[in-house]
């Protein structure tokens, strides 16, 4: 029977590198697709509210009523609903694509280290120089 090959150090870095791109990537796909939402959830509220007007109240206090057809009774709330579910998914999308791309940056910091660490050193165990 053969043992397994023992895993370097490095192979698991760059393993964990390809995880982390991976997640990035996916993060930011997210951040593409809600930002999208967010925008598509504008226009339909502007279109919706191109279709009110506002008259003055007929009550007694001094603000003015808005009068929406169809389509504004509709795209107002709908556009206004999409458009703040996608500046939640940004903002949180967002937030998450600065966490994944730090890590990111830190495992490809290490597996520099790794590299720039295998000069001439002193093995105890050995008693002699290896690199």
């Amino acid at each position: 029977m053969t043992s397994p090959k023992p895993v370097s150090q490095q192979e698991w870095l760059q393993l964990d590198l390809e995880e982390a791109e991976e997640r990035s990537r996916r993060t930011r796909n997210a951040l593409i697709g809600t930002s999208a939402a967010f925008a598509a959830g504008v226009v339909m509220f502007g279109v919706g509210l191109s279709q009110c007007q506002t008259v003055p109240s007929s009550t007694s206090s001094n603000e003015d009523e808005l009068l929406c057809n169809r389509a504004g009774n509709v795209l107002v709330p709908l556009g206004g609903t999409i458009s703040f579910l996608g500046f939640v998914g940004v903002l949180t999308s967002g937030i998450m694509l600065g966490v994944s791309n730090k890590r990111k940056r830190q495992i490809q910091r290490d597996i520099r280290r790794g590299y720039s660490g295998a000069r001439l050193q002193w093995d105890p165990a050995s008693g002699g120089l290896v690199f």
